[in-house]
């Protein structure tokens, strides 16, 4: 479940790119390629551009680091909303626990498996980035 967000815009370099590369498409290659970056939440330039140069590096366009970096990101903020939510969840069974109540173990089962969940999602995400940031696959 990721969050839908703005496309964001390529890695900004402290200068101003000062080359342009003109192309042209035909109308059904304009909008496969607008679905393209719609699907993976770019901009049609940043799409443009990072694909381009995947390709000419010899690398998949699907291995961009910093598409890879904004999907991490994404994962790790649904992530925190949903323990927010399980956080939300707790405090309820703890404060009816607390009035004398009665908790039931199969929302107390839900719960912490919801919390497991959230937490495993997390650790992948956080593994994925810290592989990333040394160097790994």
């Amino acid at each position: 479940m990721t969050p839908k967000r703005r496309p964001r815009r390529r890695h900004r370099d402290a200068q101003q790119r000062p080359h342009r590369i003109v192309t042209r498409f035909n109308a059904a290659e304009r909008d496969e390629i607008t679905a393209a970056a719609e699907q993976r939440e770019q901009t049609v330039s940043r799409f443009v551009a990072t694909s381009t140069l995947a390709a000419a590096r010899g690398h998949s366009s699907a291995r961009d680091p910093q598409d890879q970096l904004d999907r991490a990101v994404d994962t790790l903020v649904s992530a925190r909303a949903h323990l927010a939510r399980v956080g939300n969840n707790l405090n309820q069974i703890a404060f009816a626990f607390n009035a004398g109540g009665q908790v039931r173990p199969a929302d107390l089962d839900a719960t912490l498996g919801a919390v497991r969940a959230a937490i495993a999602t997390v650790d992948r995400t956080a593994y994925q980035l810290a592989t990333r940031a040394a160097g790994g696959p």
